[in-house]
């Protein structure tokens, strides 16, 4: 099981890469374009919009499984040893039900923007806020697996 979460984190990676460079090659064409042509691409900041959020969502998923987000790591400091693996769990558990309530609230938003379209692209809107339950599946598997017997070499 730790290979299939190992395996989805280097897919979100490489995900993430590709998102970025594309979002850099369309950026840097609409500059190139406005100031040698003094034409601007009228689509080049919807899909730079589109590609940062689902960039920010794959990231910070990352970021739970490896524990790297902003956390009170002093709160859990000053409490006895044998309560760390206790406040670990608890926190995992807490996100966990985070990941929950997201995947669910985040569904129900893409179900009522059905059919939406963007302004300059034309893409379906529910591209963009899919990245709601994407996020709450992705932080719903991080937090479970934080909940593993082997949660504790991934911060490794």
């Amino acid at each position: 099981m730790r290979r299939a979460f190992d395996w989805l984190e280097r897919i979100l990676k490489v995900t993430a890469v590709i998102i970025v460079l594309l979002m850099l090659f369309s950026l840097a064409a609409q500059v190139f374009l406005r100031y040698v042509f003094g034409k601007s691409l009228s689509w080049s900041e919807e899909l730079a919009l589109l590609g940062f959020a689902w960039v920010v969502v794959i990231t910070t998923a990352i970021g739970i499984r490896r524990m790297t987000h902003a956390r009170m790591d002093l709160i859990i400091e000053v409490l006895p040893k044998g309560l760390h693996q206790t406040v670990e769990r608890f926190s995992a558990v807490l996100m966990l039900g985070l990941g929950l309530f997201l995947t669910y609230a985040g569904w129900g938003y893409v179900s009522e923007t059905r059919g939406s379209t963007s302004a300059a692209i034309g893409f379906p809107i529910e591209f963009l806020y899919a990245c709601a339950p994407v996020f709450g599946v992705l932080v719903t598997l991080f937090s479970f697996e934080r909940l593993m017997p082997w949660a504790e070499s991934l911060n490794e």
